[in-house]
């Protein structure tokens, strides 16, 4: 009995010691390792484990993008470097490496201006989230109903209630349909990257189209993922110069 209860025991160390040795942060440790010496191939292939396993963080997508322009992939690099951005603590870092590499590029994308109203939606995504949104307005209503009730129950005098409770109504209502917008636009539109040396900008999903432009590698392009539903072998996209086309699904980073 003792004998077989040792055996377990061993079998179970070992087993715990090598899920140990899988965790995220010696992985993630060991590829820096390699990063350091040179082994851009290798740790990229361990950082790449690291992400598949969803357990991300800004240094992560830092170091995958220093380790793509080692490998000479300057377009896997701006991806990266652009979702390092997203994060407080690599965000000024990712944003200085961003600039080399835009600077590395051998051509550069035409990009129109964004109009004010694109700007604050993607602040709004950005900062506040549709649930975020949706929370303002839900409490100016919350708040107009409880102007209501203290009417109703007497509790004080309030001169004009009525023309509170509208405005603060009408205000909440706006902010929910607002809410609902930004949440449509951040489901239907994704930014992406071109990692590819060129890509082909097609008229219509068909090899045979009239071909619209050409893309690069590191041009910034938005993907309409309501039209590309359609379809699982192209995508339609648009340019930063306001160009629209299918491009083939494969060669971009989604963002």
């Amino acid at each position: 009995m003792s004998r077989v209860f040792y055996s377990c025991f061993i079998s179970l160390l070992l087993l715990v010691s090598a899920q140990a040795m899988q965790s995220p942060q010696l992985l993630f440790d060991e590829a820096n390792t390699l990063l350091e010496n040179n082994e851009f191939s290798d740790a990229m292939a361990i950082y790449r484990q690291i992400e598949n396993g969803n357990q991300v963080s800004g240094a992560l997508f830092l170091n995958m993008g220093i380790a793509s322009t080692q490998i000479d992939s300057l377009g896997l690099a701006k991806y990266y470097f652009l979702k390092a951005t997203k994060f407080e603590t690599t965000k000024e870092s990712a944003s200085e490496a961003l600039e080399y590499v835009e600077s590395q590029f051998s051509r550069q994308s035409a990009t129109l201006p964004k109009l004010p109203w694109d700007k604050a939606v993607d602040w709004m995504k950005d900062e506040l989230g549709s649930s975020g949104i949706f929370s303002i307005g839900f409490a100016l209503i919350l708040l107009s109903v409880a102007f209501i009730l203290v009417h109703w129950f007497n509790l004080f005098s309030l001169k004009k209630i009525s023309s509170i409770v509208s405005s603060l109504s009408i205000l909440g209502i706006l902010i929910l349909i607002l809410a609902f917008y930004v949440d449509y636009v951040d489901h239907r539109y994704s930014d992406a990257v071109i990692i590819t040396n060129e890509i082909q900008v097609m008229q219509s999903a068909e090899a045979s189209s009239d071909l619209v432009s050409l893309g690069y590698e590191g041009y910034s392009i938005t993907i309409d993922h309501n039209r590309s539903n359609f379809d699982t072998e192209w995508i339609y996209i648009r340019l930063g110069n306001g160009q629209f086309g299918w491009i083939r699904n494969n060669g971009v980073k989604i963002l």
